[in-house]
């Protein structure tokens, strides 16, 4: 008793899962029609009839030789693997270098390659260029004066008086320039 209810189970599951399969369960889905053998030499003889009829009405297409073209070799089926096997061996042996070589010269390839290279380059020129270019320029704009109020007045006065032992000495522009500043902001020499 309890078979037959796992057998029902399993019934119900199936029609669940696939309801067009669980409908040929018990059939036999390879059966010929009832009247297929009683009709079959019927159709048989419309064939030929038609058969003869083309015949009649193309005489030329009906001379051409019949036979199939597509004929294999003996034992061609027993050695092709080994062939097979044999061509991918020999294409996967060659120079990967020269390879890639000649996948560069092909111009499908070629171009866009070039074009990467020209773009990476001119890439690094420009940032090149620059970077450079700030630098110079911030040192050019910025004078000796701006330079000189960032430098404290103590230190100013000791090169000074530093310099004052060598009275034969000629000016350069940065002692001109130190002396404009200290005209400027009205730096008295007896504190110096």
């Amino acid at each position: 008793m309890n078979t037959i209810n796992k057998l029902e189970d399993t019934d119900d599951d199936l029609k669940g899962l696939a309801p067009h399969l669980f409908k040929i369960h018990g059939s036999n889905p390879f059966k010929a029609n009832t009247d297929y053998f009683e009709s079959f030499s019927e159709k048989i003889k419309n064939k030929i009839s038609d058969f003869e009829e083309i015949k009649n009405e193309a005489p030329l297409l009906s001379a051409i030789s019949k036979y199939n073209p597509f004929e294999v070799p003996k034992d061609y089926f027993d050695y092709l693997p080994s062939r097979v096997q044999e061509r991918v061996v020999k294409t996967k042996t060659g120079n990967t270098f020269v390879e890639w070589l000649l996948l560069l010269i092909k111009p499908r390839f070629a171009f866009p390659f070039v074009i990467t290279i020209l773009i990476a380059v001119a890439g690094i020129r420009f940032m090149n260029n620059n970077a450079a270019l700030p630098s110079t320029e911030v040192a050019e704009e910025i004078s000796t004066e701006e330079q000189l109020y960032n430098i404290d007045e103590a230190t100013i006065i000791e090169s000074v008086n530093a310099g004052d032992n060598t009275d034969t000495k000629v000016p350069t522009t940065e002692d001109t320039a130190i002396q404009n500043y200290l005209i400027d902001n009205n730096v008295d020499e007896n504190n110096l």
